[in-house]
């Protein structure tokens, strides 16, 4: 079964330790779910808490993406949300 879908998101970042980790962030419905896996691992993880960072990123790339007319801005709406609504200790 594909995991493409239209309302999914990827990127890739390196922890402090050097090693490298991909995070996906998906839309359905009006909610996001959150999944990452550090490089060789075969298992993604799922954050019900994702990191600040993950926000702010998903947050730059809905951004851009709206700039080019490709997402509506109800979803930018909603990520500045999450990022509004966010506590330390959470992710």
């Amino acid at each position: 079964m594909s995991r493409r879908t239209r309302n999914l998101y990827c990127w890739k970042t390196t922890t402090e330790d050097g090693v490298k980790r991909q995070v996906e962030a998906q839309l359905f419905g009006k909610k996001w779910t959150f999944t990452s896996r550090i490089k060789g691992e075969d298992d993604w993880t799922e954050h019900k808490n994702p990191l600040l960072e993950d926000l702010e990123e998903l947050e730059t790339i809905i951004f851009n993406k709206y700039q080019r007319k490709h997402v509506s801005y109800d979803q930018l709406v909603g990520v500045r949300k999450l990022i509004a609504d966010w506590t330390p200790g959470m992710g």
